[in-house]
């Protein structure tokens, strides 16, 4: 019989409350050894005081908090094995980058030829090597970021948290550290739990990611899940752009539901959890799914098709999109721009074919 390894991170029906408000609803997941989890949510659903519980910051109303197995709900923050980077860093700006990095170390009385060794280490590890003597104020944002880093993971906790780390960062920056920080994780092998609003942070660095809405996980899955296959109308919104459309359910085939539209159109869709004849439902279609014709060149079969006239361009080289209307069912789509030459010239007020497959969409219950 195979043993599993005790999970770095795990909580069971974890609860905050305040007053009359429940901050965090009831929670359980398990975070797997050595990786990269990613809790993902609007501002106000919770994320933040999740993160302050794990941190030992605050107290469950309800619920454990286990580390390697060891319930932590009564141990301080100093004694946890675990470390926190916030997202303005707090870095020391007295101290030089050696001196920020071994604060921990010299805290736990490390012998200090130990500390210059662990030092020397990290800083090698995080791709600064020979930066032990500069100021903190000669770093940019990014070797700031990676120093911040690297005076947790000197101290080898079993978790990191990140509590949006890269918010206060450029867009150019924001890109590059997001590729960077999963590279890091992966070198150190570290469990990352980190928070975050941006979808695209989520998506890009995380093994699994936990969609929080109103204090509970919407879905817990890898990026590919909750981009294909989101389980609810909220994630299927909030993660990535989607095009919606609200129906009626009027007939159900295997894993094929037809809806009829507000603007009296019909649709054909997969259906994304169990739906019944008359239910009010939300169809979800990505831009990128969705193909583009010239009238003249109407494909012979389509599951969704709609004449529309373009509205909209969108330039951005390659991720460009379309704004197409479709007055007849009162309806508008945003299309991805195809890179060929043929649709190069498209300008607004043009006529032009939207159409997919049902298997491209994804059918939900409408959320009131």
């Amino acid at each position: 019989m195979t043993e599993h390894p005790i999970p770095d991170l795990e909580c069971r029906a974890l609860t905050k409350a305040f007053a009359d408000f429940t901050a965090v609803d009831n929670i359980d997941f398990t975070v797997p050894n050595g990786s990269f989890f990613s809790i993902l949510g609007p501002s106000g659903c919770g994320k933040t005081t999740l993160l302050r519980m794990l941190a030992g910051f605050e107290q469950a109303s309800h619920g454990d908090i286990f580390i390697k197995g060891k319930r932590v709900n009564d141990i301080s923050p100093n004694r946890r094995p675990v470390n926190m980077v916030f997202q303005h860093l707090a870095l020391f700006p007295t101290m030089t980058v050696a001196e920020n990095i071994g604060y921990g170390l010299r805290r736990r009385k490390t012998p200090s030829h130990e500390i210059k060794k662990k030092i020397d280490e990290v800083l090698a590890r995080v791709g600064l090597s020979g930066s032990g003597p500069k100021q903190i104020s000669q770093l940019s944002g990014g070797q700031k970021q990676r120093i911040a880093i690297a005076r947790c993971l000197v101290l080898n906790p079993d978790v990191l948290l990140l509590d949006e780390p890269l918010g206060a960062l450029d867009l150019k920056l924001r890109e590059q550290m997001k590729v960077e920080l999963k590279h890091l994780q992966q070198e150190f092998g570290t469990t990352f739990v980190y928070i975050t609003h941006d979808q695209s942070e989520a998506l890009v660095m995380s093994d699994q990611v936990a969609v929080m809405n109103n204090g509970q996980f919407e879905q817990l899955g890898t990026p590919q899940d909750l981009y294909y296959s989101p389980s609810t109308a909220f994630v299927a919104k909030f993660v990535g752009e989607n095009n919606q459309r609200t129906g009626t359910v009027t007939a159900i085939n295997g894993n094929v539901v037809t809806l009829k539209g507000e603007g009296g159109d019909i649709m054909q869709a997969n259906a994304g959890s169990p739906l019944s004849i008359g239910q009010r439902s939300d169809v979800f279609v990505r831009p990128e799914a969705i193909s583009i014709a010239f009238p003249d060149a109407k494909p012979a079969t389509a599951d969704n098709g709609f004449d529309v006239a373009v509205k909209e361009i969108l330039f951005d080289g390659s991720r460009s999109q379309l704004v197409v209307d479709c007055p007849q069912h009162q309806t508008q789509f945003s299309v991805q721009l195809p890179q060929t030459e043929a649709f190069r010239h498209v300008r607004p007020g043009d006529a032009l074919f939207v159409h997919w497959q049902s298997q491209f969409s994804r059918c939900l219950p409408s959320q009131k």
